[in-house]
């Protein structure tokens, strides 16, 4: 913890970078490792059949949406736990971890509800029968992921405040160690032993079901590994205890920032549905690719979070933790962004060994390689505004770039302009663009109105 609050007062950036890629490197190799999780589904899901991977790809899309309040709230611990840290109250970032468990658990229940409830109006936007009940049983399926992941976001993000990020790191090997078992038993069952030269025991061959229940296991796992660790900063409660209604006062903001943007690109796959299987199965793995770069970014997100919530909370101005925190994100992006460039059909074939599927997925990486440093400069420019408790104009900014620039666009690239797919990742990369843009001049317009007290003066 004394290393997370260290060079508050320094005004050495390079301090302030080499704290923070010490504290993004492991939350970044964290969310790289849940996000192999959807990839390693995605791998053998993709070698069952076009049907089984299109209801992947549309029951995740769902179930982001849905959830996305849940994890807004579980992301409210980011500003109270690192404020409360920071001005040296231990107690209080505790309590906010209760509450933030204790909100995200009861929201659960409409969120499910609502995630299964929104395949019976799937085949009024086109999808196929056979596509939607797949994707209804597998959403059922995986219910108990859509609770744990939550649960575990906020404890991870109560470690991440105190500088203990191994425990999600842990986690999250353990979680693809046996989320590559269970996939390998159950999605394709004894076609796996047979690919490797080994004869048949009998194994179901599930498919997207099978993914469903690996990621169960593997998230449970998530969560129980993330609370355990956190048992041991249990602190006696003394002083001001944070209520439910605070943490939903920044959470439900937060959730409404990430259901604007996870929702337009929810949406995209709706609309990449239209155009038929393959279509739908190349978004779901250019999209899984541009996610897996991205969770680089979303690590030095989190850490720009931390640092700048410490800075407020010990009465410093969060400018320059939020601003190298930027910068890092978008150097984070370069590499994905050379390697969709320049070998976008290597990587797709990871994936799938239709050449359809192929064919249509390699235009869409290349698209993901022109977006990734604006996805990774407002990725972190969100996070330094989460730290800094500005919740609200993000929101509306993110609902603006996307839902009223991007959107549009991509609708009449893909309609009007017949450039199908391709087309609504051209849009969804302008709205990228508008909400990077927007995001980084709101923190520097806020972060200026902070004196040395780290009170706002604007």
């Amino acid at each position: 913890m004394r290393s997370v609050r260290a060079a508050l007062v320094s005004g050495d950036t390079l301090d302030e970078a080499r704290i923070q890629i010490r504290l993004a490197s492991p939350i970044a190799l964290a969310q790289f490792g849940m996000v192999a999780l959807s990839l390693v589904d995605t791998a053998f899901v993709g070698r069952v059949s076009r049907v089984e991977l299109a209801s992947v790809a549309l029951g995740r899309s769902l179930s982001f949406v849905t959830s996305s309040i849940g994890f807004g709230v579980a992301s409210a611990i980011d500003p109270l736990a690192a404020q409360a840290l920071g001005a040296g109250q231990p107690n209080r970032a505790w309590c906010a971890l209760r509450r933030t468990v204790h909100a995200v658990t009861l929201l659960s229940v409409p969120t499910v509800a609502v995630t299964v409830g929104v395949t019976w109006l799937l085949s009024w936007v086109g999808v196929s029968p056979e596509v939607v009940v797949r994707t209804r049983t597998f959403l059922v399926a995986q219910i108990p992921n859509q609770i744990a992941l939550t649960v575990f976001f906020a404890a991870k993000s109560f470690l991440q405040a105190r500088g203990e990020t191994r425990p999600a790191l842990v986690g999250s090997a353990l979680a693809n160690v046996v989320n590559v078992l269970v996939c390998a038993a159950i999605v394709r069952g004894d076609d796996s032993l047979h690919a490797l030269g080994l004869p048949g025991l009998g194994l179901p061959r599930l498919g997207a079901v099978g993914a469903a229940i690996a990621s169960d296991v593997a998230a449970l796992l998530l969560m129980g590994v993330a609370l355990f660790a956190a048992r041991p900063f249990r602190v006696p409660f003394v002083g001001d205890e944070v209520s439910t209604t605070e943490v939903l006062r920044l959470g439900i903001p937060i959730g409404l920032q990430f259901a604007a943007e996870i929702g337009v690109f929810s949406l995209a796959a709706l609309l990449a549905a239209r155009f038929g299987d393959v279509a739908l199965s190349a978004h779901q793995i250019a999209l899984g690719l541009a996610s897996f770069t991205f969770m680089g970014a979303l690590g030095v997100s989190g850490a720009t979070a931390v640092r700048v919530g410490l800075a407020i909370g010990a009465r410093q101005s969060p400018r320059r933790p939020g601003f190298v925190g930027m910068g890092l994100g978008s150097g984070a992006m370069i590499g994905g962004a050379l390697a969709f460039a320049a070998i976008p059909g290597t990587v797709v074939s990871l994936f799938t060994a239709d050449s359809l599927v192929v064919r249509m997925a390699v235009p869409l990486v290349r698209v993901a390689a022109a977006f990734q440093l604006f996805d990774g400069l407002q990725v972190v420019a969100a996070g330094a505004l989460r730290g800094a408790g500005d919740v609200r104009l993000p929101f509306v900014a993110t609902l603006v770039a996307h839902w009223c620039v991007g959107l549009p666009v991509a609708i009449v690239l893909a309609f009007a302009c017949h450039l199908g797919v391709v087309g609504l990742w051209l849009g969804l990369t302008v709205g990228l663009v508008a909400v990077a843009t927007a995001l980084a001049v709101r923190f520097a317009i806020l972060s200026r109105g902070y004196g040395q007290s780290g009170r706002s003066n604007a």
